[in-house]
């Protein structure tokens, strides 16, 4: 995978040309290969491509997830470019787009937006990860977490 390229998210549908419920297959057709596949704690499937990973609902064997590392400068969300400006602006801004926004668990959730962010509260810029999911995919972990302020 290109690294350099640009990743746009549309939300609730898919990132790029993936759309959220395609089968494995479809995504192998128009992003390669996986290099790994495994499962999660969960029983999802997974597959990693060069540092991007790709979550399968076990329910339905559709894409559930596309997460990236800041690896992949180019992951853009309604114009927000995630990974190339301060976390507090990333941030301040999709809190804009989606004011049904939660923290806990070292997660940021925009449901509305459907993404997720991890490591955004630290200063370990290799650590930083986006995930796009399925409309949903987090509404059981939200009563656990705290409305974004």
């Amino acid at each position: 995978m290109d690294r350099n390229r640009n990743y746009a998210v549309f939300p609730q549908s898919g990132v790029a040309e993936i759309e959220f419920g395609m089968r494995a297959s479809e995504v192998e057709s128009l992003w390669g290969p996986p290099t790994r596949r495994s499962k999660n704690m969960l029983g999802d499937d997974t597959e990693v491509r060069d540092a991007s990973l790709i979550t399968y609902d076990r329910a339905d064997g559709g894409v559930a997830e596309i997460a990236f590392p800041s690896t992949y400068p180019n992951v853009t969300v309604k114009g927000i470019r995630v990974f190339q400006q301060p976390h507090a602006k990333t941030i301040e801004q999709l809190k804009q787009l989606d004011a049904q926004s939660y923290v806990g668990q070292g997660f940021i959730v925009f449901r509305n937006l459907a993404i997720s962010l991890s490591g955004f509260g630290a200063d370990d810029f290799e650590a930083l990860t986006f995930t796009a999911f399925k409309a949903g995919w987090w509404d059981d972990d939200l009563a656990d977490m705290a409305k974004l302020s």
